[in-house]
């Protein structure tokens, strides 16, 4: 029975002993240096006028006229940045029984890796620097703001934000294309989710 007990007690402490290096190692589930999985630094953003989770700015809301965005901690490599800014709760006849549907307010892409925001009320079209902007719901190349219809609750005003390596080239100035224009160059993303309701 002692040696049973013995050889137990032996067992127990070499597991512990294992599972202590693995974690030396970075072999827990947080992913530490050298093992998991590593995953790309999150780029902060901030909308004038509101914070993650807040209510969007009433300001910027039922017009053309964009709160101005900023944002930190892209990688050094950055070559352009997209933004997206769009509304994942529909409603009528957008949804045309799909189990999916999104509105486009705003697409944003090849802004210059240099750069750290974009000011309020931004211009409609391409840029002199280089940035374009995509067709929004409909199909204007410009901010649109958020109009929910009354009644409906509070949408989800969502802004996506990319790092890439490089500017894109989409076959189209739609937001698929843009989208798809980005695969294979994304660093690092920032995400913010903003509530907006006409009551």
């Amino acid at each position: 029975m002692r040696k049973v007990l013995s050889v137990s007690l032996a067992l127990m402490a070499a597991a512990a002993l294992i599972v202590a290096q693995d974690k030396g190692k970075g072999g827990g589930k947080g992913g530490g240096k050298g093992g998991g999985i590593v995953l790309p630094p999150m780029i902060k953003l901030t909308v004038a006028g509101t914070q993650d989770l807040g209510q969007f700015p009433a300001a910027n809301a039922g017009n053309a006229i964009s709160p101005a965005i900023s944002w930190s901690g892209a990688p050094a490599n950055t070559a352009a940045f997209v933004l997206l800014f769009h509304d994942p709760d529909p409603a009528g006849p957008l949804l045309q029984g799909k189990a999916t549907a999104d509105v486009t307010h705003w697409i944003v892409y090849n802004i210059p890796g240099t750069a750290t925001s974009l000011a309020a009320n931004f211009p409609a079209g391409d840029q002199p620097d280089g940035t374009k902007q995509g067709g929004n719901i409909t199909g204007q190349a410009a901010y649109m703001g958020p109009g929910p219809p009354a009644g409906h609750g509070p949408h989800h005003y969502t802004f996506e934000f990319w790092a890439l390596s490089g500017k894109i080239e989409p076959t189209a100035n739609t937001r698929d294309a843009i989208m798809a224009a980005m695969d294979g160059k994304v660093l690092a993303k920032g995400y913010m989710v903003t509530t907006f309701e006409n009551k």
